[in-house]
Protein backbone atom coordinates (compact mmCIF):
# COMPACT_ATOMS: atom_id res chain seq x y z
CA UNK A 1 0.00 0.00 0.00
CA UNK A 2 0.91 3.56 -0.95
CA UNK A 3 0.06 6.17 0.84
CA UNK A 4 -0.30 10.15 -0.04
CA UNK A 5 -0.68 12.98 2.38
CA UNK A 6 -2.18 15.82 -0.07
CA UNK A 7 -1.93 18.97 1.75
CA UNK A 8 -3.18 22.49 0.63
CA UNK A 9 -0.74 25.25 0.78
CA UNK A 10 -0.65 28.05 4.19
CA UNK A 11 -2.08 30.83 3.25
CA UNK A 12 0.29 32.78 1.67
CA UNK A 13 2.99 34.72 4.16
CA UNK A 14 1.26 32.37 7.07
CA UNK A 15 4.31 30.92 8.20
CA UNK A 16 2.42 29.57 11.66
CA UNK A 17 -0.04 27.97 9.44
CA UNK A 18 2.67 26.12 7.42
CA UNK A 19 4.65 25.51 10.72
CA UNK A 20 1.88 23.66 12.24
CA UNK A 21 1.22 21.62 9.19
CA UNK A 22 4.96 20.97 9.31
CA UNK A 23 4.51 19.57 12.94
CA UNK A 24 1.45 17.47 11.70
CA UNK A 25 3.53 15.85 9.29
CA UNK A 26 6.99 15.72 11.32
CA UNK A 27 6.65 12.29 12.58
CA UNK A 28 5.15 10.36 9.58
CA UNK A 29 8.53 8.64 7.43
CA UNK A 30 8.08 9.99 4.23
CA UNK A 31 9.47 8.89 1.07
CA UNK A 32 9.11 11.75 -0.78
CA UNK A 33 7.86 15.40 -0.76
CA UNK A 34 6.44 17.36 -4.24
CA UNK A 35 5.25 20.35 -4.81
CA UNK A 36 3.04 22.88 -7.10
CA UNK A 37 5.74 25.49 -8.29
CA UNK A 38 3.94 28.35 -7.27
CA UNK A 39 5.58 30.04 -4.34
CA UNK A 40 2.32 29.23 -1.79
CA UNK A 41 3.29 26.15 -1.84
CA UNK A 42 6.54 26.21 -2.09
CA UNK A 43 7.28 28.06 1.08
CA UNK A 44 4.87 25.39 2.80
CA UNK A 45 6.67 22.36 1.35
CA UNK A 46 9.72 23.88 2.17
CA UNK A 47 8.27 24.47 5.99
CA UNK A 48 7.53 20.24 5.86
CA UNK A 49 10.95 19.12 4.66
CA UNK A 50 12.58 21.11 7.35
CA UNK A 51 11.38 18.60 9.91
CA UNK A 52 12.17 15.61 7.19
CA UNK A 53 15.53 14.54 5.88
CA UNK A 54 14.10 15.01 2.05
CA UNK A 55 13.71 17.96 -0.27
CA UNK A 56 10.61 19.30 -1.79
CA UNK A 57 10.54 17.79 -6.06
CA UNK A 58 8.50 20.35 -7.92
CA UNK A 59 5.99 18.94 -9.98
CA UNK A 60 4.38 21.45 -12.36
CA UNK A 61 1.21 19.92 -13.09
CA UNK A 62 0.00 20.29 -8.86
CA UNK A 63 -0.35 23.76 -9.75
CA UNK A 64 -3.64 25.31 -9.71
CA UNK A 65 -5.80 26.11 -13.02
CA UNK A 66 -4.12 27.51 -15.51
CA UNK A 67 -6.20 31.05 -15.55
CA UNK A 68 -4.89 32.07 -19.05
CA UNK A 69 -5.62 35.48 -20.19
CA UNK A 70 -6.83 36.48 -16.82
CA UNK A 71 -4.00 35.36 -14.58
CA UNK A 72 -3.54 38.00 -11.89
CA UNK A 73 -7.41 39.47 -12.27
CA UNK A 74 -9.99 39.07 -9.25
CA UNK A 75 -13.07 37.45 -9.85
CA UNK A 76 -15.05 40.75 -10.21
CA UNK A 77 -12.49 41.78 -13.15
CA UNK A 78 -13.32 38.41 -15.45
CA UNK A 79 -15.85 39.04 -18.42
CA UNK A 80 -19.42 39.44 -17.05
CA UNK A 81 -20.14 35.55 -19.02
CA UNK A 82 -17.18 33.99 -17.27
CA UNK A 83 -18.52 35.33 -13.73
CA UNK A 84 -22.18 33.93 -14.58
CA UNK A 85 -20.72 30.70 -15.85
CA UNK A 86 -18.45 30.02 -12.94
CA UNK A 87 -21.32 30.78 -11.02
CA UNK A 88 -23.82 28.36 -12.54
CA UNK A 89 -21.87 25.53 -13.93
CA UNK A 90 -17.64 26.10 -12.97
CA UNK A 91 -17.17 22.41 -14.20
CA UNK A 92 -17.79 23.53 -17.83
CA UNK A 93 -16.08 26.93 -18.18
CA UNK A 94 -12.73 27.49 -19.59
CA UNK A 95 -10.73 30.47 -19.26
CA UNK A 96 -9.86 32.76 -22.02
CA UNK A 97 -6.07 30.86 -22.80
CA UNK A 98 -6.56 28.85 -19.90
CA UNK A 99 -8.12 25.56 -18.72
CA UNK A 100 -11.17 23.59 -18.31
CA UNK A 101 -11.90 22.08 -15.31
CA UNK A 102 -11.82 18.64 -16.71
CA UNK A 103 -7.92 19.66 -18.17
CA UNK A 104 -7.31 20.16 -14.89
CA UNK A 105 -9.03 17.24 -13.04
CA UNK A 106 -7.11 14.70 -16.11
CA UNK A 107 -3.56 16.93 -15.39
CA UNK A 108 -3.40 16.76 -11.89
CA UNK A 109 -4.90 13.06 -11.93
CA UNK A 110 -2.38 11.97 -13.71
CA UNK A 111 0.53 13.63 -12.17
CA UNK A 112 -0.51 12.26 -8.60
CA UNK A 113 -0.90 8.43 -10.34
CA UNK A 114 2.73 8.99 -11.67
CA UNK A 115 3.94 10.03 -7.74
CA UNK A 116 1.85 6.90 -6.24
CA UNK A 117 3.79 4.64 -9.10
CA UNK A 118 6.92 5.63 -7.87
CA UNK A 119 6.96 4.88 -4.39
CA UNK A 120 5.15 1.58 -4.07
CA UNK A 121 4.34 0.60 -0.46
CA UNK A 122 5.83 4.18 0.66
CA UNK A 123 3.73 7.25 2.04
CA UNK A 124 4.42 10.39 0.21
CA UNK A 125 3.21 13.77 0.86
CA UNK A 126 2.19 16.78 -1.55
CA UNK A 127 1.40 20.64 -1.75
CA UNK A 128 -0.35 21.42 -4.06
CA UNK A 129 -4.33 24.29 -4.09
CA UNK A 130 -7.61 23.71 -3.50
CA UNK A 131 -8.79 23.65 -7.25
CA UNK A 132 -6.32 21.01 -7.86
CA UNK A 133 -6.72 18.88 -4.83
CA UNK A 134 -10.70 19.13 -5.24
CA UNK A 135 -10.22 17.71 -8.35
CA UNK A 136 -8.25 14.80 -7.70
CA UNK A 137 -10.91 13.77 -4.83
CA UNK A 138 -13.49 13.96 -7.45
CA UNK A 139 -12.10 11.53 -9.57
CA UNK A 140 -11.34 9.07 -6.68
CA UNK A 141 -14.40 9.53 -4.86
CA UNK A 142 -15.89 9.45 -8.75
CA UNK A 143 -18.08 12.73 -8.03
CA UNK A 144 -18.58 14.00 -11.70
CA UNK A 145 -19.77 17.58 -13.24
CA UNK A 146 -19.52 20.86 -10.11
CA UNK A 147 -19.96 18.02 -7.47
CA UNK A 148 -16.20 18.75 -6.53
CA UNK A 149 -16.98 22.29 -5.98
CA UNK A 150 -18.80 20.81 -2.98
CA UNK A 151 -15.36 19.39 -1.06
CA UNK A 152 -13.82 21.97 1.48
CA UNK A 153 -10.08 22.57 1.42
CA UNK A 154 -9.28 25.07 4.07
CA UNK A 155 -5.56 26.46 3.85
CA UNK A 156 -3.34 23.47 5.07
CA UNK A 157 -5.38 21.21 5.38
CA UNK A 158 -4.54 17.22 4.35
CA UNK A 159 -5.93 14.50 3.08
CA UNK A 160 -4.98 10.92 2.90
CA UNK A 161 -5.14 8.49 0.37
CA UNK A 162 -4.03 4.86 0.43
CA UNK A 163 -3.60 3.23 -2.74
CA UNK A 164 -3.60 -0.48 -3.35
CA UNK A 165 -4.00 -2.56 -6.68
CA UNK A 166 -4.09 1.21 -8.24
CA UNK A 167 -6.67 1.75 -6.60
CA UNK A 168 -7.38 4.89 -4.48
CA UNK A 169 -9.12 4.69 -0.85
CA UNK A 170 -9.90 7.74 0.50
CA UNK A 171 -9.28 7.63 4.30
CA UNK A 172 -9.64 11.42 5.65
CA UNK A 173 -10.35 14.78 3.56
CA UNK A 174 -9.90 18.71 5.07
CA UNK A 175 -8.71 17.85 8.18
CA UNK A 176 -6.06 19.59 10.69
CA UNK A 177 -4.81 16.37 12.00
CA UNK A 178 -3.73 13.06 11.06
CA UNK A 179 -4.45 9.80 13.07
CA UNK A 180 -1.49 7.63 13.19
Amino acid sequence: MTRLILCRHAQAGEDQEAAQLARELAEIPLAALYTSPLARAMETARAIAALHPIQPEIAPALREIELGDLAGLQFDEYPMELQEELLMSPSTARFPAGETYEELRERVGGALAEIVGRHPDQTVAAVSHAGAIRAALATWLEIGGDGAFHIDQSFAAVNVVDWADGRPLVRLVNATRIDR
